[in-house]
């Protein structure tokens, strides 16, 4: 009995991590190591074709920007030319924004364990007159702004109470291209609907 108690046990353990380990391969992955104090490597796993990695320094301005190919990235920096300080690497894909600061010394680089946000974009659906607008886990005091194709404001509004879903009726608009833009936190996502 004791023998198949244990195997039982063995089993659910083998399970378990497989879940484990699947759960963890559909999320991505960012490492950055510090190789003979001369380079640092970032590594980043289980990302989406086509994600903007970027990397800024503490008043913004740009240092890198890349565009990763397939579902897997790698760079290698001279820890010599990095600036020393907090810098911010930005990784962005179409639903998410993620921000980690980077701390650069004369030896070495890491990221700062516990610091890195994620924004949630918003995700619209459009059916008709009728649009839907998903906001993130992050949604409270995003602002909307619907621009025609004129640049021309259509209309504005906020999402002040945090909701998860919205439903805007477009029957009152005239047939087009709109460009709407949303604005939380100081950044700005954008994404274009047509009207028929």
């Amino acid at each position: 009995m004791k023998k198949q108690i244990t195997k039982a046990v063995a089993v659910i353990v083998l399970l378990t991590s497989g879940f484990i380990a699947v759960a963890n391969e559909s999320e991505g992955e960012v490492s950055l190591t510090t190789e003979k104090q001369k380079a640092v490597v970032l590594k980043m796993d289980n990302i989406k074709v086509g994600t903007q990695i970027s990397l800024f320094d503490d008043e913004g301005k740009v240092l890198f920007k890349d565009k990763a190919e397939n579902n897997q990235y790698k760079k290698v920096f001279n820890l010599d030319l990095l600036e020393k300080g907090e810098l911010m690497l930005e990784i962005e894909n179409a639903e998410t924004l993620e921000m980690l600061p980077i701390v650069v010394t004369e030896t070495e680089a890491w990221l700062k364990p516990g610091e890195q946000e994620i924004i949630y974009k918003p995700i619209i659906k459009q059916n008709g007159h009728l649009m839907k607008v998903y906001f993130g886990n992050n949604s409270t005091k995003m602002k909307i702004t619907v621009f025609d194709q004129h640049g021309s404001i259509a209309f504005r509004d906020s999402n002040k109470k945090g909701n998860v879903l919205k439903r805007y009726d477009t029957s009152k608009l005239q047939s087009g291209k709109y460009n709407i833009q949303f604005t939380a936190d100081g950044r700005s996502f954008y994404h274009t609907i047509t009207l028929d």
